[in-house]
């Protein structure tokens, strides 16, 4: 799930191309993009999916306000303030499993390293050319 505004039509671009690739992959029951603030509305995950089983992955770079209190409202996770809102949620006979957000995991800083070296040998490739 990703913020989304109508605000900015770029606003969704990156989402729904991962969560495409994510679909094409074929190993879940259902891939969909929901957002915040623009349908498909993820509040509305209940209509959406028919799974017993759903999994929310914010994708934002870190955990903030969204993360911690307005998601965990929209999709109807009872929080309080000495309880994690990640994590497995019973919700109307569901399960509702909410990660942190996809730019907290440890892998993303091996991501951007990795872009760091090749645009380091582009940019050496690029010189010896000239």
């Amino acid at each position: 799930m990703a913020h989304g505004t109508d605000l900015n039509e770029n606003s969704a671009v990156a989402a729904k191309r991962e969560s495409e690739r994510i679909r094409a992959r074929d190993r879940y029951a259902a891939v969909l993009n929901v957002y915040m603030e623009e349908p498909p509305r993820v509040a509305e995950w209940r209509q959406l999916t028919k799974t017993p089983n759903v999994v929310v992955v914010p994708f934002f770079i870190s955990d903030g306000l969204h993360s911690y209190e307005d998601i965990p409202e929209l999709v109807g996770i009872a929080t309080s303030s000495s309880a994690s809102v990640f994590g497995a949620h019973k919700i109307d006979n569901r399960r509702l499993y909410y990660a942190p957000s996809i730019g907290t995991d440890a892998g993303v800083a091996d991501i951007i390293l990795e872009q760091v070296r090749v645009f380091d040998r582009e940019k050496l490739h690029a010189g010896a050319a000239s």
